[in-house]
């Protein structure tokens, strides 16, 4: 056989061959794309165990696979009248070919667009069988996705009864996903993510990584997840009677129904709008987020107020501050500086005392549109010690009952004269009551009954001052001698005399009297 001859027979072959592969190709890419749209809703419907919907299915298989999407619908299992589990708006996929024909297929790629995922409440999802325990055996899913992206993903928790979809009761907890990418490395094992998520108050963007899953198709809401955050350039002015710029970063691990978190907070220019002083508040917590609605339990946090330190611990309903709903938490301390809560709240340039503070307290805020400070309701104990007022005058007279109560009034030092407080506390409608005030200096014991405006520093109290000395040796000279024949009414129980007093003014300028009308009432008798 000559050379042209074997060249010529291997040109008709392989024309014959590139043709025969040309028609079979053809043939493949148009019988595929049904094929392949059926292998699509069977995979997901087996896989996610519910009813599966389709629209428009595109695919080519060369140079490698691509395929195109829209209206990608997997309804809640059982429940109809539910939202779907996931709606996609339209999806892409690219695999190389060899990957996309093994078991189990092997997605280089999936964008993801107008994804919705539609968490059901835990009454609406199937009852698992054997004590709760799945069947581990249980094929995992029949593709492996290398990475998707996900931009504009939309996650909702589902609350309430899943017969009253929407419960009217609570709104559902809604998470907008700016930037989502997921990686995965096999199957049965979770997916490495980065997110961009939305915040609404107090707007801000958190940047979070981490693992999710695997997918737990029985019970999306038992789906781990675990990872770390970032939260900074929050503005809580949206509060109404707070301020300052909230940063915020930690680490949380759960499954989507319920999440425990450890982070940390830090406001540099924290403050109340009533006292309109800026100070640094930190905090470390620990809390359990409900995903079914938000709500928050605290374990408790650990605060710093500038240089004092207190817990909170409690329940926050999610969107209480904005929402109408009720705060109730307890708070309390061992002793910390009482100048820095009173900074916080009180409008004067210098708080009016020093001193240490030990509490316990709860706290509730109630609903409505008036500033934190006038709606916020207190009801508990303190003491302080070594206190000391700021305002000299104060200091002045608080030393000078001090020294009369000792029989000593011509000492006229002051600065080494401590006071002690001790007493029940309620405050409503920015009114602090304290019906029980133990008041102490040295020679002097002083219970009183009354109440301060916050706001205004009004301050109404009355009681009796026990003091050591009698009438006549907290006089000097000539009134020395006259007030003894009086001192006899004012002596009770031991006491050197017993005298009911009362104090009104304000903080900055109070004026302390003899109550007259109860000299010679036994009214100020213990």
């Amino acid at each position: 056989m000559t050379v042209s001859r074997r060249v010529r027979i291997s040109l008709w072959i392989g024309g014959g061959t590139l043709a025969a592969l040309i028609i079979t190709v053809s043939i493949l890419v148009t019988h595929f794309a049904p094929l392949a749209r059926g292998w699509v809703i069977s995979a997901l419907k087996q896989h996610y165990k519910t009813d599966v919907q389709l629209g428009d299915l595109q695919i080519s298989l060369f140079p490698t696979v691509h395929a195109t999407a829209t209206n990608l619908v997997l309804n809640t299992p059982g429940h109809p009248d539910l939202p779907p589990l996931v709606s996609i708006r339209r999806f892409t996929l690219d695999a190389r070919f060899i990957g996309f024909f093994r078991s189990p297929k092997r997605i280089r790629r999936l964008k993801l667009e107008g994804l919705q995922i539609h968490i059901p409440p835990k009454k609406a999802r199937p009852i698992l069988p054997q004590n709760g325990k799945r069947d581990s055996k249980q094929p995992g899913a029949p593709f492996v996705l290398e990475e998707i992206v996900a931009d504009g993903t939309m996650l909702e928790m589902l609350p309430g009864d899943p017969k009253l979809p929407g419960d009217p009761k609570k709104d559902p907890l809604v998470f907008e996903i700016r930037k989502l990418i997921l990686h995965s490395v096999g199957r049965y094992r979770p997916m490495t993510f980065r997110a961009a998520l939305e915040n609404p108050k107090p707007p801000g963007l958190i940047d979070t990584d981490g693992e999710f899953g695997p997918w737990n198709p029985d019970d999306p809401g038992d789906t781990p997840v675990k990872g770390k955050y970032a939260f900074s350039h929050a503005d809580l002015s949206v509060f109404h009677g707070i301020r300052g710029m909230l940063a915020s970063s930690g680490e949380y691990t759960g499954e989507l129904d319920q999440i425990e978190v450890h982070g940390t907070t830090d406001v540099p220019d924290f403050a109340l709008t009533a006292g309109n002083h800026p100070m640094h508040l930190r905090t470390e917590f620990q809390a359990t987020v409900d995903g079914t609605n938000g709500d928050t339990k605290l374990h408790p946090v650990h605060a710093i107020l500038d240089d004092s330190a207190f817990d909170v611990s409690g329940a926050i309903e999610r969107g209480a501050l904005e929402k109408h709903k009720e705060i109730t938490l307890t708070a309390g301390t061992k002793g910390t500086e009482v100048q820095d809560f009173l900074r916080l709240a009180m409008k004067t340039p210098r708080p009016p005392m020093t001193g240490r503070i030990s509490f316990d307290t709860t706290v509730k805020i109630p609903p409505g549109e008036t500033e934190v400070i006038e709606r916020l309701q207190l009801d508990g104990a303190f003491t302080l010690k070594n206190v000391r007022f700021t305002t000299p005058s104060i200091q002045q007279k608080v030393a000078s009952l001090s020294h009369h109560a000792q029989g000593d009034p011509k000492d006229t030092r002051t600065n080494d004269v401590r006071a002690q407080f001790a007493g029940r506390f309620k405050l409503k409608n920015a009114r602090l009551s304290l019906p029980r005030l133990q008041f102490d200096v040295p020679g002097a014991d002083v219970k009183l009954d009354g109440s301060y405006a916050l706001k205004s520093g009004d301050i109404d109290f009355k009681g009796t001052a026990r003091l050591d000395a009698t009438v006549s040796q907290m006089a000097t000279g000539i009134k020395h001698l006259l007030l003894k024949p009086v001192d006899p009414l004012f002596k009770h129980d031991g006491a050197g005399a017993v005298l009911p007093i009362r104090i009104s003014g304000t903080t900055g300028s109070p004026s302390f009297k003899l109550d007259i009308g109860r000299v010679f009432s036994r009214k100020h008798e213990e």
